[in-house]
């Protein structure tokens, strides 16, 4: 697989995607490698070209899956765009393949206007607030099925996380 298949990439013309390609390193994970860790600072933005990995993060004792991720995917994204330190693990869950940007790369080029990396970042944009409808469709989903005051709890859950705009 290559990077034009990661949605957020795919409308970057060819010259674009070589050139992306050439400033990205590339690595290879092996089951049960960890790519993220939570808490830290990774300054990577990671594009996940083949295999697999596991989004997880340490509940009482134990790992909580949060999602599975299949090639092609983008790894890394909030971080970059927040600037926090990093949410959740991730690990690789079979032999994987990657490539990564440095963030400082990405900042370099924003500045220098490079209009691949702002179509990047326009594609990433796109990822998240599709993530963002899906979510408000759970709420609501999840709301109607439950009893009278969890319902009311998730309602208010939902509308201060779509109502804090000053994140």
């Amino acid at each position: 697989m290559e990077l034009k298949q990661i949605p957020a990439l795919e409308h970057l013309a060819p010259t674009q995607l070589e050139n992306l390609a050439n400033a990205c390193e590339e690595c290879q994970l092996v089951e049960g490698d960890e790519l993220i860790r939570h808490g830290e600072e990774g300054g990577k933005l990671y594009f996940l070209l083949e295999g697999c990995v596991e989004v997880f993060v340490h509940e009482k004792g134990s790992d909580v899956v949060l999602r599975e991720l299949s090639a092609p995917a983008i790894l890394g994204e909030l971080e970059m765009l927040t600037g926090e330190k990093r949410s959740a693990n991730v690990r690789a869950t079979q032999p994987s393949r990657v490539m990564w940007l440095a963030y400082d790369n990405v900042a370099a080029r924003v500045r220098e206007g490079d209009t691949a990396v702002l179509q990047v970042i326009y594609g990433i944009a796109r990822v998240i607030a599709g993530r963002l409808v899906a979510m408000s469709a759970k709420f609501v989903e999840l709301e109607s099925k439950s009893d009278p005051g969890r319902s009311r709890e998730l309602r208010d859950f939902r509308e201060k996380l779509f109502s804090d705009w000053s994140l």
